[in-house]
Order: structure tokens, then C-alpha cells, then sequence
């Protein structure tokens, strides 16, 4: 088999409404905008940062100027399709050996590169976005049993390496792909693992803010923006930067009359803004407050699937997506305190006495509402309940724990696992092509390998030190902030809680509704979707996602997957 003749490499178009792809073809790579390097042997692309770029030319024996695409390419013939293990940091690489006639593909080890692909009659394309693919032609839109069980039983989380799209996969994070004469596998070069955990509270605490701080020095010499929402994540990192390059741009978003209609509760238990006048004071920080139009929220949820590629988390999109838009009148490049209730565990179903779910994830809402949504005979076809318990225990069954006993502290490894595995990649996802659409780059230093698999094999009691959510996080960075700073409970990315933004989904909805070639109604059930509509969207009747995903935000979702349908003319195939 020849991969290289009818190969596409295009990892990461913006022109999404162009089809061209440049090709990968025995003696040339030529790819706008991305790094490539060949030889008589061979050739490589590299997308992203390369976070051990100078040690590792020292490592090759390199020039210190030498290209990421250069390097990848030295690494390759070193150490041929284990080349992947010696490169750092969030990019991905492409080797093509034509002598060999195999071509690699890896994604970094967190997954903050988005990396998808299609195989067809012996060619195989890859790109950063799904669009590219289906508007080069290569394969055909297709929504199976599978995608649809995907998109509604999941949604708008994933399974690992799953699209909806029946043709359409994605390599996973952490992974190599390898195409050659005997086909086309994947297989692991990083994997998270509990690992014995030998050091004391104190050097427990002294090594997580050694990594914080490593994290943190790495993305000084961009001198970035902070995203600042008075929560301990952003706070911390803001005070760390602040400390490295003085006074820092810091922005933080919230929406037109919000205030008016904030109701407390148990996610969502406070106002961001008092928290961010004391930490735009304490450090100094040059602040914007980015306020956001309602009708502009629910005006963006089409850009939004453009850019993300597949129906996401609604306004929860849109919001990040607009508020991109204003940090880069400013700043080119954003610090976002992104992962850090998934790297120390403080969401809720980290709290109390853990049990592992028997039936579906803990942040999937009501599988009872996501059924009903489908049309009664779709719903009998597709048995979507079973399909998410099987992907549940297929994951939990596939997790090494090492020798952590049964019990909580086994639960609450696992379960983190799966928050690692199928909610964190949703929220990277939203974060780099919501800002990267924009131009705007997004860094995650709490998204940081190292400091990831350190904190991951730490015991769940040390994790929680002080008896509270994310304490070991809280007590690394206790000399930064004020107490009120540190101590400060849980609240998400904030969302919009006015009833103009709701009125504004309804009437969208009923439009929907009323269109009786929609292509949604392929499946969907158009009077329940309508009765939603029209009831009072309270969300504890209408759970979709997570913390932020109810109500107004569970009628995005459908909106977005009936605009996803129509502007790629998916065809639904459940037989």
C-alpha cells in the first residue's frame, strides 16, 4: 500500500471554507504556516510548541536554531517510530519515510492539539479539523448508530479516538499512528499511571509548586495575557506570572445584565467579580471586563460548531469564543487556568463517598432526558443506554491502577482517569479552537504533562490536604494569594443566566421546530423538543453536561447539532 501519492496533510486549515489540502508526495512537503524538513530519506512536519526544543538539540547534536520540523526529523532517524517519546510539549508531528515507504503520525501527550483522520482505499488524510476532511471530498458525511449514540448519549464529550462521523477518527493523546505496507495501527508512547508516591506532605506540596513554577517559566518568554476569574486556578497563575514580567494584561468575561438574574447554587455559588477586583488589585494587574450581548451569545452558536467542528456546549462556546475575540485587541497570546479541577480533583463527583457509576458518566446529566429526545422508534433502534454503560465499563476495565486496593482511593483513581479520558478533552477542545479561531493562542500550564502524572499517583488524602477540594493546589500556592483568594470554592467558567439570552434560544427553537425538513428531525423528536421549549427549562429538569450545560444551554446543543447536519449535508445511516 502507497500512503504517500493520495496523501493530505493539511493539519490545521482556518480557511475552512476552501477544500484545497496540499499533498504529501515522495520528494516534497509543502504546507503554508507549519514547519517542514526534508532529506534524501525522508520528510517531516511539526504544528505546535516544542517545549524541549533546545535540550533536545543539544540531545541531536543539532544547531540551537535548528527547525521543530528539523528536529523531529533527526529524532526519527535516531530513534526511528519511538522518535515520539523524546518530543515535548503540545504539537504534533508528521515523518513520512519514503525509502521506507511508512509514515508516522503523533499527538502530544495531553491532547491539546486536535489531530483527526481518514483512511479510503489505501490513502489516508489527517487534518486539525473535521471540515477539512469532508470538504477535500475524501470521505462521505456519514451519522451511524455509533456517531448518533456518540452525539446524544455522550455528547458533547467523546469517546477516545471516536467521532460521530462513521469515517472520521482521532488519534488519541498520547499516540503514534503508523502507516506502512501492512496497514494502519496506532499505539501508545505516553499513558498516565499511578506510580508509588513515596514523599511526605511537605515535599509533596514543595514539588507540585516546583512544577507549577517550571510550567509557568516555560510560557514567560511569550509574555502572555491571563484569563483572571477570581477562582484559585487563574489567580495562582496570574500571581506567578505577575511575579516573572511585572504588570500583565488580565481579562475576564461576563454578560450583559447577568447580575439582575443570578440565582446562587450549589455549582455556582457566588459572583466572579468581587474576587477579581481583589486580584486585579493585590497584583497589580491592567484589567479588562469583556461584557457580553445576550443575542450576540446565541448568534454565535453557528461560528461556534464551525469552528469546533462538531455541536459543543452552546453559549458555554460562543461566550469563550467572544470573549477571544476582545483579548486580542490586546494580547496575541492568553494564560487560561484550564484542567486544574481535573488535574487536583475539584469537581463534585470528587467529593463524599465515591461509588463508580454503573450507567453513565457523572457529568452526563440525565440519560432519562437524552433518550427522549429521540423520536421513540430511534430510540428503540439505537439502545442508547446500553451503548453508554458499555463505554463506561470498557474504559474503567481498561485502566491500570497499579496496586491501589478496592475502595475509595480505587474509585477516585479511576474516576479520574475517566475525567481525564472523556470530560477534560471536551474543555481543550473548547478552549484552543474557540481562541485559535480567533488568532488568539491559548496556554494551559495546569494541562502540563509532568505535572499532570505527579499529581495524578499523589494519594487522594493528600490531594484533598486540609480536608478540602483541590487542598494540595491550595497550599502550593499559599504564600501567592490572599486567603480569601485561596480558599475560595469552586465556581465554573461563568455562563449566562439572563432570560433574554433564553427567549433568545426559544424562538430559535420554535423556528426550528416549525421547519419540518430539519435535518435534526431525522431523529430527534420534534414535539418533546417543543414542549422543552416552551416549559420553564429549570435545570434540574433538564441536566445536560456538566456544571454549565442545562436549560437554554441543552437547546443549544440541539440547535447546533441541526446547523453541524445541514451545513455538511450528514447523511443518517442506523441500519
Amino acid at each position: 500500500m502507497n500512503y504517500f501519492g493520495a496523501y493530505h496533510a493539511d493539519i490545521r486549515s482556518r480557511a475552512l471554507d476552501s477544500c484545497d489540502a496540499p499533498r504529501i508526495s515522495k520528494g516534497q512537503m509543502t504546507v503554508a504556516g507549519y514547519e517542514t524538513a526534508s532529506n534524501e530519506r525522508a520528510m517531516a512536519l511539526v504544528y505546535g510548541r516544542m517545549r524541549n526544543r533546545r535540550a533536545l538539540a543539544k540531545r541531536l547534536e543539532c544547531t540551537p536554531y535548528a527547525s521543530q520540523a528539523a528536529l523531529a526529523l533527526r529524532a526519527y532517524e535516531i530513534w526511528g517510530e519511538d522518535f515520539p517519546r523524546h518530543i515535548e510539549g503540545p504539537c504534533v508531528c508528521c515523518v513520512a519515510d519514503v525509502k521506507r515507504d511508512v509514515l508516522l503520525l503523533s499527538r502530544d501527550r495531553m491532547g491539546e492539539c486536535s489531530l483527526f483522520y481518514a483512511c479510503r482505499e489505501g490513502a489516508l488524510m489527517f487534518a486539525d479539523h473535521p471540515d477539512t476532511i469532508l470538504k477535500a471530498a475524501f470521505v462521505e458525511p456519514v451519522l451511524d448508530r455509533g456517531g448518533l449514540c456518540e452525539l446524544i448519549g455522550l455528547g458533547p464529550a467523546r469517546t477516545p479516538g471516536r467521532t460521530p462521523l462513521r469515517n472520521i477518527r482521532s488519534l488519541e493523546p498520547g499516540s503514534v499512528l503508523i502507516c506502512n505496507n501492512e496497514g494502519i495501527h496506532t499505539r501508545r508512547y505516553f499513558e498516565l499511571r499511578v506510580r508509588e508516591h513515596r514523599e511526605d506532605p511537605l515535599a509533596t506540596v514543595w514539588n507540585v509548586r516546583e512544577l507549577l513554577e517550571q510550567a509557568i517559566n516555560e510560557v514567560v518568554p511569550l509574555h502572555p495575557a491571563c484569563m483572571l476569574s477570581g477562582g484559585v486556578d487563574s489567580t495562582a497563575l496570574t500571581a506567578l506570572l505577575c511575579a516573572r514580567i511585572g504588570r500583565v494584561e488580565s481579562f475576564s468575561v461576563d454578560y450583559a445584565e447577568n447580575a439582575a438574574d443570578f440565582v446562587p447554587n450549589a455549582f455556582r455559588p457566588e459572583m466572579d467579580a468581587p474576587y477579581i477586583r481583589l486580584a486585579a488589585r493585590v497584583f497589580g494587574t491592567r484589567h479588562h471586563n469583556v461584557v457580553l450581548d445576550q443575542e450576540a451569545l446565541a448568534e454565535g452558536l453557528d461560528q461556534a460548531v464551525r469552528l469546533r467542528g462538531f455541536p459543543g456546549m452552546g453559549d458555554v462556546d460562543s461566550s469563550l469564543m467572544l470573549f477571544a475575540k476582545e483579548i486580542l485587541r490586546c494580547a496575541g497570546t492568553v494564560v487560561s487556568g484550564e484542567c486544574g479541577d481535573e488535574v487536583f480533583g475539584g469537581y463534585p463527583w470528587f467529593r463524599g463517598e465515591v461509588c463508580l457509576p454503573e450507567d453513565s458518566f457523572p457529568w452526563s446529566g440525565s440519560i432519562e432526558l437524552r433518550e427522549h429526545v429521540l423520536r421513540p422508534d430511534i430510540r428503540k433502534k439505537l439502545g442508547l443506554r446500553g451503548y453508554v454503560r458499555d463505554v463506561l465499563h470498557n474504559a474503567l476495565d481498561s485502566y491500570d491502577v497499579g496496586g491501589v486496593p478496592e475502595g475509595q482511593e480505587r474509585n477516585l483513581f479511576l474516576l479520574q482517569r475517566l475525567c481525564f479520558d472523556f470530560f477534560m478533552p471536551n474543555l481543550q477542545e473548547r478552549a484552543v479552537k474557540m481562541c485559535e479561531g480567533q488568532g488568539l493562542t491559548v496556554l494551559t500550564p495546569l494541562c502540563d504533562d509532568r505535572l499532570v502524572q505527579y499529581v495524578y499517583s499523589v494519594p487522594w488524602n493528600l490531594k484533598r490536604m486540609g480536608g478540602v477540594d483541590k487542598g494540595l493546589y491550595r497550599e502550593a500556592v499559599r504564600d501567592l494569594l490572599p486567603e480569601k483568594l485561596r480558599m475560595r470554592r469552586k465556581s465554573p467558567y461563568p455562563k449566562t443566566c439572563s432570560a433574554a439570552y433564553a427567549d433568545a434560544i426559544r424562538s430559535r427553537v420554535r423556528a426550528m421546530c416549525a421547519d419540518v425538513h430539519a435535518p435534526i428531525w431525522s431523529f430527534a423528536d420534534r414535539d418533546f423538543v417543543e414542549k422543552l421549549a416552551a416549559s420553564a427549562l429549570n435545570p434540574a429538569d433538564t441536566p445536560w453536561f456538566g456544571q454549565l450545560m442545562a436549560g437554554p444551554q441543552m437547546l443549544a446543543y440541539l440547535l447546533q447539532i441541526d446547523s453541524w447536519m445541514r451545513r455538511r449535508n450528514i447523511a443518517v445511516e442506523l441500519d
